[in-house]
């Protein structure tokens, strides 16, 4: 039976920043703060993952970076994957903008300075598709913004270990713009919230899996 670790990462916590961290970004307009939405959806996905894991023959050792409400550094976000030797690594964001825009995107670091951007690329890309259809199937107005590159420290090399001989992927999840009145709706106040949130973190686990399946 295969073996692989993988993190996941609930973005923001707490109540102060450290170390680039900001204990909170985004808040829906009925008040539900991204820092708890994500913990809830990286739960989900632990508890999807154990399930999707047993289906496909994977031994799994699946690791919180926190499971309170506390804040980390971006760099001791990124240690967990390093100090567990971690296969891949997803950190789990809502962006909050304008109140209008919409979409699911996911980001890898950047091209020049990252070691794994292809294999980065690709993991992503399969994390942004299963999330972005299940989404699409629940409400026709969210928006595919595609895998992007950016100088996200959470995504550092250094951080993550893959310049001394690490082999984790990386990316960093932003589910929906939680600001929008619809994605609130979508996900926090409508009648189908739990199973959207349910769905999501089923679409998250089942793209790991696949990656790491066809790696």
């Amino acid at each position: 039976m295969a073996t692989a670790t993988i993190v996941i990462d609930p973005g923001h916590g707490g109540t102060g920043s450290i170390g680039g961290s900001d204990g909170n970004h985004a808040v829906s307009p009925s008040g539900v703060k991204e820092k708890d939405l994500t913990l809830i959806l990286a739960n989900l996905t632990k508890t999807a993952l154990e399930t999707a894991a047993t289906t496909a023959g994977f031994t799994l050792n699946i690791i919180m970076t926190r499971t309170t409400d506390v804040n980390l550094s971006l760099a001791d976000r990124a240690g967990v994957a390093r100090t567990n030797h971690a296969d891949r690594f997803v950190s789990i964001h809502l962006n909050g903008f304008n109140k209008v825009t919409r979409g699911v995107e996911t980001y890898v670091r950047r091209p020049h300075d990252n070691v794994n951007f292809a294999d980065d690329k690709r993991f992503a890309g399969r994390i942004q598709s299963a999330v972005f259809d299940v989404i699409e199937g629940f409400d026709p107005g969210t928006n595919d913004r595609g895998v992007k590159a950016e100088k996200f420290g959470v995504l550092n090399d250094v951080a993550l270990g893959n310049t001394t001989g690490g082999k984790v992927r990386a990316c960093l999840l932003e589910v929906e713009f939680l600001d929008v009145p619809k994605v609130d709706v979508l996900l926090n106040t409508g009648p189908n919230a739990n199973q959207v949130r349910t769905s999501i973190a089923k679409a998250i686990a089942e793209a790991i899996i696949k990656d790491l399946i066809d790696p």
